[in-house]
Formats: C-alpha cells, sequence, structure tokens
C-alpha cells in the first residue's frame, strides 16, 4: 500500500510529539505524586514537636538510646499515646486507631540512625525529624530521630481530590498539547510538500522534453535552493536541446557543401561535360579533403568529453613540441607570404599529450595562415606564470569585431568578411582547440592582436592533481 509522503511526514512529526509529551506528562504525574506525599510528610512531622520534646527531657546521658523504650515493645506505644494525639482520634485510646496509620509509619532511630522502636520498613518517601536538647540543635548533636515514613494510600477525601484534580488537568494539558502537536505536524507537512509536488511537476515537464517551464522560487530555505536547482537545470537542457538542433543544422549544411561538389563533379563526368583532367581531379581531391577535414574535427568534438580522447598525458617539453609544430608549418607559411617570429624559453616541462597540442598549434598556425592578409607577420611566444604555461598566436590585419570575439570558439561559427567559408576552413578549427586545451585542464581566450589581428592565447597547468 502505497503511503503519501504528507502522510509519512505527519506521522513522525506526531508520533514523536506523543512520545515527548506521554514521556513528560508521565514523569510529571510520578513527580506530583512523590511530590505532594513530601509535602504531606512535612506537614505530618510538624505535629511531632512535643512528643520530640518530651523524648529530650526522657533521654538519660549515662544510658544514651531510650533503652527503656527498646526493652518493652509497648513502652513505645503508650509514650506515643500520651504525648501525641494523631487527627481523628482525640481520645488517643489506641495509636493503630489512627486513619493516617501513624503507629504503622512512626520510627524511633538513635543517633547513628539505627532503629530503637516502632515500624520496622522504611520506604523510599520519608521524613526525619532530630531529637535535641536544644530546639534547633545548636548545643550538640541530636540525640536521635523521628522517623516518619509516606503512607501506602491515604484515606483522606481532600487529599485525593487534589491529587485527582491534578491528574485531570494534567491530562487535559496533554490533551492540549497533543492536538496542538497533531496541528503543528499538518501544517509542517503540507507546508514541505507544496514544493515538493511543484518540483514533481516540474520534473514530470522536462522528462516530457518541455524545457520551458521554469519553477517560481518564492523560498529561501534547501527546498528554495532545490528549485534554484530546478530552473538552472530547466535552462541547461533547453540550451542543450537547442544546441544540439543547431548543431545537427550545421553539421547537416557543412557536409552537404563538399557532398555537392563532388556529386556535381561526378555527374559533369558522367554527362560527359568534363574531362578527367588534372583540373577537375584536383578540385575533387580538395572537396574530399576538406570533407574528410570536417568528418574528423566532428569525430575530435564529438569525443572532446571522454577521458581517453587525452589520455597519453606524459612529461613533455612544450617548447619542443611547438618548435616541432612551427618547422613542419614554416614552409605553408612562407608559400603564404607570412613571417613567423618566436620567442620561447630553452624549455618548459610539463604533463601534456603531444599530438593533441601539437594539433592545437597546427590548427592556430593555420588559422592564421588562412586569414592574415600577405605579407603579414605571426608571433608566437611561450611563458610561463603562476603555475601555468602560457602560448600566445598573434597575426597581423584583418580582424573581427569586438562583439564578435566572444562567439568565435562557437562551431560552424565564421565571422563575415575576409573570414569566410571561401578560405576553405570547417568552421571548427577553435572549437577543436578549446576541447583539447579544456581536456588538458586549461583555457583559451582570443582577443585583438596589437599587430592588429588576432591573439589567441591558451594557458597548460604545470603541474597536474
Amino acid at each position: 500500500m502505497r503511503t503519501s509522503l504528507t502522510t509519512k511526514i505527519f506521522l513522525a512529526i506526531a508520533s514523536t510529539s506523543v512520545l515527548v509529551i506521554g514521556t513528560m506528562a508521565l514523569l510529571v504525574a510520578l513527580s506530583m505524586r512523590d511530590g505532594f506525599s513530601q509535602y504531606l510528610l512535612r506537614g505530618e512531622i510538624a505535629r511531632f514537636n512535643t512528643l520530640a520534646q518530651e523524648l529530650a527531657l526522657a533521654h538519660d546521658p549515662a544510658a544514651p538510646g531510650w533503652p527503656e523504650l527498646k526493652a518493652e515493645g509497648e513502652a513505645w506505644n503508650a509514650f506515643v499515646i500520651k504525648h501525641f494525639r494523631p487527627p481523628g482520634n482525640p481520645d488517643g485510646d489506641d495509636v493503630k486507631a489512627d486513619p493516617l496509620m501513624i503507629g504503622d509509619r512512626l520510627t524511633l532511630l538513635d543517633a547513628q540512625g539505627d532503629r530503637i522502636a516502632g515500624a520496622t520498613a522504611r520506604s523510599a518517601i520519608y521524613e526525619q525529624r532530630p531529637i535535641c536538647v536544644a530546639a534547633d540543635c545548636k548545643d550538640g548533636a541530636p540525640l536521635g530521630y523521628l522517623h516518619l515514613n509516606a503512607p501506602e494510600f491515604s484515606d483522606s477525601t481532600s487529599d485525593g481530590f487534589f491529587i485527582r484534580g491534578q491528574y485531570t488537568s494534567l491530562a487535559f494539558s496533554a490533551l492540549i498539547a497533543l492536538l496542538l502537536s497533531a496541528a503543528a505536524a499538518f501544517l509542517i507537512a503540507r507546508q514541505i510538500l507544496i514544493p515538493i509536488k511543484r518540483l514533481e511537476g516540474g520534473a514530470k515537464t522536462l522528462a516530457s522534453g518541455d524545457y520551458s517551464q521554469r519553477i517560481e522560487k518564492d523560498r529561501t530555505d534547501e527546498l528554495g535552493d532545490l528549485i534554484a536547482y530546478h530552473n538552472a537545470l530547466a535552462e541547461t537542457l533547453a540550451k542543450a536541446s537547442q544546441a544540439e538542433r543547431e548543431w545537427m543544422s550545421n553539421t547537416s549544411h557543412e557536409l552537404q557543401t563538399p557532398l555537392a561538389v563532388l556529386r556535381a563533379q561526378i555527374e559533369a563526368l558522367q554527362d560527359g561535360v568534363r574531362q578527367p583532367n588534372q583540373e577537375t581531379l584536383a578540385e575533387m581531391h580538395a572537396a574530399q579533403m576538406r570533407l574528410s577535414r570536417l568528418v574528423q574535427d566532428l569525430k575530435i568534438l564529438t569525443h572532446s568529453r571522454e577521458p581517453e580522447h587525452v589520455a597519453s598525458f606524459n612529461q613533455e617539453d612544450l617548447v619542443e613540441v611547438v618548435t616541432d609544430a612551427v618547422r613542419v608549418a614554416r614552409p605553408m607559411l612562407e608559400m603564404a607570404g607570412l613571417e613567423i617570429d618566436c620567442a620561447f624559453p630553452e624549455t618548459l616541462t610539463l604533463k601534456c599529450d603531444r599530438t593533441r597540442i601539437s594539433q592545437v598549434i597546427d590548427n592556430l598556425l593555420q588559422n592564421a595562415a588562412r586569414y592574415t592578409d600577405p605579407p603579414g607577420k605571426i608571433r608566437l611566444r611561450i611563458w610561463r606564470a603562476k603555475g601555468f604555461a602560457h602560448v600566445s598566436i598573434e597575426d597581423t590585419p584583418p580582424t573581427v569585431p569586438d562583439d564578435v570575439l566572444p562567439r568565435l570558439f562557437d562551431r560552424f561559427f565564421r565571422a563575415e568578411g575576409s573570414r569566410s567559408r571561401a578560405l576553405g576552413g570547417s568552421g571548427l578549427g577553435l572549437s577543436v582547440c578549446e576541447a583539447i586545451v579544456e581536456a588538458h585542464g586549461g583555457k583559451i581566450s582570443v582577443a585583438t592582436s596589437e599587430l592588429g589581428g588576432l591573439n589567441v592565447t591558451f594557458t597548460l597547468p604545470e603541474r597536474r592533481s
């Protein structure tokens, strides 16, 4: 049987309240009973002042401990009858006629607390009155004690009425407390359940694929934080869904262009419009290479967040890695009419994937060669600062507007003007660089270069955790 969360919370709070209130009521009842008995005993023991004075006068220092009362059992009863009148027995014929059973509860003790005469049993609740030569016992130690046990029960109508009245008031108070606790438990359960219900509805909406709904955040507690996280998740999913649609659309568009070129060339060859000469084959090869680069870049981006994408971390000299990449790219740069200026330290060792970092340098140099007007210049620098290795590649004009800079790492994004598809890029070069650098725990950024073109800078941690 399925139990709702409201019922579970209500039962948890209510049962705890019942247990606490019941325990407190029981302890108060027990304390009240014992306290009332102690109170009555103090009133009763005060009636024995005359008896205590007579015992003090009858005490013989030469024979301490009232041996005459101990030797003969009836002597103690007679002494008590003579010097104490129990309530309800003014004639005092027999101590045992006392309704409060004084005779069965009163004990005479010596100075060491040992019984001399009277009742043999001792209860847990009792009162003792010292027997002294002086009333305040200032002139010496007590001669003995009068020990009075609490009665096992009382026939006093007024005492019973008082106790019953207190128990009734206590029970009524406990009942009110239980009702208030139940009401509070119900309100608390509802207060907790309302935002949870809203979160449940929001989760169902997200599960159905609708990421546009948001939950109003009207709380500042942990549930309010959970609502904020839910809204952030919905926003992230909405952006991811939009990015996925754009990704699919852009990918299909980018793949369509070289495929269309190849199809046109092949159909022209089939129809005899064009001949399989060097020019036609070169155009077909260029389209195929562009398609191959695009597929490779898509593969890198698809697996960029997987650990095995950059799993070959080894201790490498970054200066050597960059130097090798520059040596390979230098003929291409010279053919493009570009001069490259390098400023490296002697060595800079860190853990990295040599192949992937070489790919980053190669992509950035190709990007600079593709979008820099000849004659131009490329400046490549490496330095270390605050535990990070910094690499920057700057080029000369043209550049892109400042408002376009943040979008250069978007997939398939191309700035208008000189940086167009006509120059042969896949539109994924900087995105691939960003994926590789972030997989190494670094960051990459782009800004306007002092040379008039772009300045792409990335950092790599010298030590990996």
